[in-house]
């Protein structure tokens, strides 16, 4: 299936289209809050994952806290370089069927959802993941 477009906020306000991301490299898409503890224990590994791979992949890490605040204390406490985004949460949950979180998805640069897991990840399986949707 194709991604739903969105447009996604930065924590210091720039709006981003997903379409212009995935259209430039392909996308690792993660859905994530800051009172989830496996997405709290998975961030350092998509940081990590980000310092080896960001060149190659465009990383789109998004908040779906009820309140930007909370993402923005979370992320203020932590010293990641990976984009973390806020968006429209009804409309992306709606997209992107978003019933539990962490939710990891890989989008190549067609749009198409190449990939998609449920759960959090450490950082083997990360990188299995995120691998897996680089052309060799």
């Amino acid at each position: 299936s194709i991604a739903p477009d969105e447009v996604l906020k930065t924590l210091d306000g720039k709006t981003v289209k997903l379409k212009d991301l995935y259209m430039e490299k392909p996308v690792y898409l993660n859905f994530w809050a800051s009172w989830c503890p496996p997405c709290v224990k998975e961030m350092p590994h998509i940081e990590n994952m980000y310092k080896k791979y960001g060149d190659k992949v465009n990383f789109v890490v998004v908040s779906v806290d009820s309140k930007e605040e909370q993402a923005r204390a979370f992320v203020s406490k932590s010293d990641f370089t990976m984009p973390i985004y806020t968006g429209d949460i009804n409309r992306l949950s709606d997209d992107y069927g978003l019933s539990a979180i962490p939710v990891s998805i890989l989008i190549d640069t067609h749009g198409k959802i190449v990939k998609r897991t449920v759960g959090g990840m450490d950082e083997a399986a990360l990188e299995k993941f995120i691998k897996s949707g680089l052309t060799p």
